[in-house]
Order: C-alpha cells, then sequence, then structure tokens
C-alpha cells in the first residue's frame, strides 16, 4: 500500500473512544509528518504523540468556556494548517477557532454512531469545513455539500 505524506501542521481533534478509532481508521496510510492532538483527558489515550488535554464541554457552559479559552491558547502556540476531526463536541472550539483565526483547512467526519441523524458537533463544524465526509447517503439532506465515503469507516 503507497503511503501518502503531509507535509503541513496538522491538528488531530477527537474525543476519546469511537471517535479516536475512527480517526485511526481514516488516516491508515497517511504520514503526519509535524501532527499534534487535542481530547479530553483519559486513561486509554497512550500516545507518543504531543498531545493537549482540554476540558470537555459536556454542555455545561462553564466547561464550555475552559474549553475555548484553552482551545484559543493551543491554536495560538501551535498554528496549524489542517484540522482533521471525528468529533464529538470536544472539538467544535479548536475547529471554529482554527479557520477563524488562521484560515485553517478543515477536515470533519461525521460519526458512523448516527447513521440517520446528524451529531450537533457535525451540524455545527459542518459550516467551518472545507471536507466534510459523510458515512450514510441519509445525511446528505441535512450536509448537501458533503461527500459520502466509500464505505463504512471502521
Amino acid at each position: 500500500m503507497k503511503k501518502n505524506k503531509i507535509n503541513k501542521k496538522v491538528c488531530l481533534v477527537y474525543s476519546t473512544g469511537g471517535h479516536y478509532y475512527e480517526l485511526t481508521q481514516c488516516l491508515k496510510g497517511i504520514i503526519l509528518k509535524d501532527a499534534y492532538h487535542v481530547t479530553f483527558f483519559s486513561k486509554k489515550i497512550k500516545l507518543k504523540d504531543k498531545i493537549y488535554f482540554i476540558k470537555h464541554p459536556n454542555r455545561n457552559i462553564i466547561n464550555l468556556f475552559l474549553n475555548f479559552l484553552q482551545s484559543l491558547f493551543i491554536i495560538l502556540i501551535e498554528r496549524p494548517k489542517i484540522i482533521i476531526s471525528t468529533g464529538a463536541d470536544v472539538a467544535a472550539m479548536t475547529f471554529i477557532l482554527g479557520k477563524i483565526l488562521l484560515k485553517t483547512k478543515n477536515i470533519f467526519i461525521e460519526s458512523i454512531g448516527n447513521m440517520d441523524k446528524p451529531t450537533l458537533t457535525g451540524r455545527i463544524c459542518y459550516k467551518f469545513s472545507d471536507l466534510f465526509i459523510i458515512q450514510f447517503k441519509s445525511l446528505k439532506k441535512t450536509y448537501p455539500k458533503a461527500k459520502l465515503a466509500k464505505g463504512i469507516i471502521s
């Protein structure tokens, strides 16, 4: 299998568990020369790569504000050119700030866990995405400019 290389700084932002797993599956065969991760703290995450742990918003206004401040700090320090995310809510602020402040190229992959119902994070990030990938044709109604994946990402 041919390996593709991305030589620009990449931010990988995701929730732990299934969102992280989906992202790793999407990136198979791609070599990232300069990447860092953004997620919330979990004992499950064991990476050798650079990683930032930020506050999980959990639909709580105080947590959302802390997530905003942490995301802002990381975006300004790291200055990525590309942001890739599979969600969930922990990713939204990084996605938005990257696009507004740095004009990043944003790629969002809507989670397989939502066959017919768009996620809140997906609906927010769609507006800030350069490439938005869905895994089910039924989501085209909500995301008309989205690209349909050629199969399920698992």
